[in-house]
């Protein structure tokens, strides 16, 4: 087999992912633009000029924003931790919760926030507090649901990169006689940025998307551009304004992911030996 059909055979499963990829944004466009009389805006003007449907919109980005700077912040020393350590054990501990199904862990979540869960539960048998505390059905409650979810996603991002960082630089730089915090700011944050950014990335995009868990630990009332999707599509049948709904989140996450993507680049080029 010549080198030519190996890389042929080798980018078909490309091909067939760009093309189903072309095929349903175009599916998606021909839906959201298909009213009652044929082609029409009828649901994208209606997704821009309802109060309501703005206010989730804003609000599915200040959730995701929220998650990615929480996941980032804690997944970043967890990453620096294992990454001089033996890490076998932590990552099948980073791991396992991947295993079990999101339904699974976003229904731990209920027995533990509920009102009648193991927190409110706990304080009040020790007379803290003589009523359940509103620990679900609420942005806290969806928030930490989210994080608990994508941690994972944020820890594997970061320690990819972090580990690439040889031990020498730091050790140099002490040398020369930088403080521990200087090393770190100069040294080593700087050149696991790439990690940052794909963490938070990957991380502000699947909090974007979520349906189950704002669902099941938000209920009506905090309602995310994935659940109105979902009862778009599934409760109210209504498929036009689903594909709208779908296009606008579409849309939003490909324009979110610019910032990322400048700062990602802005680090790459002020790394020790980047050429320009």
């Amino acid at each position: 087999m010549t080198f030519g059909r190996a890389s042929l055979l080798l980018m078909l499963p490309c091909i067939g992912l760009l093309i189903g990829l072309v095929t349903g944004i175009s599916s998606l466009v021909g839906q959201a633009m298909t009213g009652e009389e044929g082609s029409s805006l009828t649901y994208l003007r209606e997704f821009v000029e309802r109060p309501e449907l703005i206010r989730i919109f804003f609000y599915t980005h200040q959730i995701a924003a929220i998650t990615t700077v929480i996941c980032v912040a804690i997944a970043y020393p967890l990453a620096a931790f294992m990454a001089r350590r033996p890490r076998l054990i932590y990552l099948i501990l980073i791991l396992m919760p991947l295993m079990v199904s999101i339904v699974v862990r976003t229904y731990g979540w209920i027995v533990i926030l509920g009102p009648r869960g193991l927190i409110n539960t706990a304080l009040m048998d020790i007379g803290l507090i003589e009523r359940p505390l509103r620990l679900m059905f609420n942005t806290g409650g969806v928030v930490l649901g989210l994080v608990h979810v994508f941690i994972p996603f944020a820890v594997l991002s970061i320690l990819a990169v972090y580990v690439k960082i040889e031990t020498s630089l730091s050790e140099a730089a002490a040398a020369l006689g930088a403080r521990p915090g200087q090393v770190f700011t100069r040294v080593v944050l700087p050149l696991s940025i790439p990690g940052v950014m794909t963490a938070a990335t990957i991380v502000y995009l699947l909090s974007l998307g979520a349906i189950v868990t704002p669902l099941l630990l938000g209920g009506q009332r905090q309602t995310m551009l994935g659940t109105m999707i979902y009862n778009q599509m599934l409760v109210f049948f209504n498929y036009p304004a689903a594909a709208a709904s779908a296009l606008v989140l579409t849309i939003s996450a490909a324009i979110a992911v610019i910032p990322f993507q400048l700062v990602d680049r802005w680090a790459t080029r002020k790394m020790p030996g980047h050429r320009s």
